[in-house]
């Protein structure tokens, strides 16, 4: 028989706990620290240009194309082009 979590919950007394403070615990900072980091794909394009020649030919960077740029094309037309943007 497999442990399941009503097996594993098990239900302490409040009596049993010597809580004798109370703590408030503040909100978190907001981390503006991790919206100032560049991205990944950044970081990989700075090293591919600046390696030039020397980066791997395996290692492709496709960019990034939203989906304003595809607003006024057909359709039909959208998903062909958005195959010829990828690289194989």
């Amino acid at each position: 028989m497999w442990p399941s979590a009503v097996r594993l919950v098990q239900i302490i007394p409040r009596k049993a706990l010597q809580l004798t403070e109370k703590k408030i615990v503040l909100p978190l900072a907001p981390q503006t620290r991790e919206l100032e980091k560049p991205t990944l794909l950044n970081v990989l394009r700075r090293q591919m240009e600046a390696a030039e020649e020397s980066w791997p030919k395996n290692i492709r960077i496709e960019p990034v194309v939203k989906k304003e740029a595809f607003k006024r094309v057909q359709s039909d037309v959208r998903v062909r082009m958005k195959k010829l943007l990828k690289e194989r």
